[in-house]
């Protein structure tokens, strides 16, 4: 039977073996990589699928900013990713499992802007849609034609054109942990 819950620090070393067998050894060249240098994962939205003993899957979240290079603002978000399933674990649902379990958290905690860099034909079920054709960039000014976006629509709609970065600004930790879902430097 498949459990899930956090991950936990003695976890992380599974993970990351997890992380290196579905991604390969170049995964730390990407883009979405290099918002995760010294931006560790939210502990309390990472989670892990549990066979008994075995981690078969694994789930994490990033803080980050939407910069507006237009008008100079940021708008604060979350990047999901990276999602892992163990090879002879794939194809059984464990994976819209752990992204169903976490989004349902992080919108119950008030984050409700979720950015990734992934598939549409996977991540559309769960409410992502292309950020295009706003232009908006992942460090190393690479184009992300791949960035996809979770977000209700009475939210502040992303700049036109836009670079993410790691963190979230002092004025969304302020405002923590009430009316943080919808602010916006708009």
């Amino acid at each position: 039977m498949i459990v899930f819950d956090q991950e936990r620090p003695e976890d992380s070393a599974v993970v990351e073996s997890l992380l290196d067998a579905a991604f390969g050894p170049n995964r730390f060249e990407k883009a979405s990589y290099k918002l995760r240098i010294n931006n560790p994962p939210i502990a309390e939205f990472s989670y892990v699928a549990r066979d008994g003993d075995r981690i078969v899957g694994s789930v994490r979240y990033n803080k980050i900013q939407v910069c507006d290079l237009l008008r100079g603002t940021h708008i604060n978000a979350v990047l999901l990713g990276p999602l892992a399933i163990v090879a002879d674990r794939k194809d059984q649902g464990i994976g819209a499992q752990l992204l169903s379990r976490t989004i349902a958290a992080l919108n119950a905690a008030g984050h409700h802007r979720i950015l990734l860099v992934g598939d549409l034909a996977y991540y559309q079920r769960f409410g992502f849609v292309p950020v295009l054709p706003n232009y908006i960039t992942l460090p190393g000014g690479k184009d992300a034609r791949r960035l996809l976006v979770r977000q209700p629509e009475s939210m502040s709609a992303l700049p036109s054109v836009g670079k993410i970065i790691a963190g979230w600004s002092e004025e969304y930790r302020a405002a923590m942990p009430h009316e943080r879902a919808y602010i916006s430097a708009a």
